[in-house]
């Protein structure tokens, strides 16, 4: 084997070992993606995921077009980046796609270390060539995006009956309520990961549609007082068991609970849930408008801390 060969042959390694990575990171197998991963000083700063359909249409993406993916790059700082394209077939753009992207990031001052082509079980690189061995990879696609945003979504299967979920009190009462809410839902969020019964489910949906419990929970949330790992897992399986009346308040919590995990693909699904069921939840505006512009989650962090909990849960004269 030629230094040449082995060179290529390690690269290739490289390449399945980041694409299992992506598939651990994301929750689902990327199809019909253009994933970016995104380097400063050779440490990933962000892992961006497109839908690849823009870039492969007949008419293309114009640069101006292009640059726009790149902002997210711009804000980390990146210097380099990878790209990854996923696809079900080979699609007769997909090399002119990349080029363009390439010539993008040139012009931004940032290189490209390396580009693969995952086409079903192959990878392909820039230095494959016709006599080049298959480079089959043994992963399995599994979860697609299409059936993790499926699990986000209301199952009339899984719901839970209206009669678990408890009644809001009066308006005199709900200072006192919200109190004992917080602390309810406090507790509960740190046996994340344990057994919770439904009505504990049902009770914790209610709760988080009350915008201060909500509020002073993303302040705990913020300051590392749950495993937002466990707590993450436990919001978006919950989802399918909400209809739309319930499901903005739980599904923008996990959203912003899988951006604080660094894993903006799973908190994109679960904006989207957020959206559909209430396209006026203005939080969940603001977080897709974050997500959109590839903001850091300590731009979030930063504006909670600009508060105390007692301040969220009391509640101050703003917008939802």
């Amino acid at each position: 084997m030629t230094t040449l060969t082995q060179s290529h042959y390690s690269s290739m390694q490289v390449a399945e070992e980041t694409l299992c990575e992506l598939i651990d990171s994301f929750g689902f197998y990327p199809e019909n993606s253009l994933i970016i991963r995104w380097l400063k000083r050779d440490e990933v700063v962000l892992t961006q995921r497109c839908d690849i359909a823009a870039f492969v249409s007949p008419e293309g993406l114009s640069q101006s077009d292009v640059e726009i993916y790149l902002e997210p790059g711009r804000t980390y700082g990146a210097d380099q980046s990878v790209l990854i394209v996923c696809i079900d077939k080979l699609h007769p753009r997909v090399y002119d796609a990349v080029d363009v992207i390439e010539f993008a990031m040139n012009h931004a001052s940032i290189s490209v270390a390396d580009a693969f082509v995952v086409i079903g079980q192959r990878i392909f690189s820039r230095e494959c060539r016709d006599d080049c061995d298959p480079h089959v990879t043994p992963i399995a696609p599994g979860v697609s995006r299409l059936d993790r945003e499926e699990q986000c979504a209301s199952n009339p299967q899984q719901m839970i009956d209206a009669e678990e979920f408890p009644e809001l009190p009066e308006s005199e009462e709900i200072i006192g309520w919200r109190s004992i809410e917080s602390q309810f839902v406090r507790d509960l969020m740190s046996r994340a990961g344990g057994v919770i019964v439904v009505s504990e489910l049902a009770r914790l949906s209610v709760a988080l549609g009350d915008v201060r419990v909500r509020d002073s929970i993303l302040w705990d949330m913020a300051n590392d007082i749950f495993d937002r790992r466990l707590l993450a897992k436990l919001l978006t399986e919950l989802l399918p068991k909400l209809d739309a009346k319930r499901g903005a308040p739980i599904a923008t919590t996990a959203a912003i609970c899988w951006w604080l995990n660094g894993n903006g693909a799973m908190a994109n699904l679960c904006i989207n849930r957020a959206v559909t069921d209430a396209p006026g939840y203005s939080l969940a505006i603001m977080v897709r408008a974050a997500l959109e512009h590839a903001l850091p989650p300590g731009f979030w962090l930063e504006s909670v801390n600009e508060l105390t909990r007692e301040q969220c849960l009391a509640g101050l004269d703003v917008a939802l």
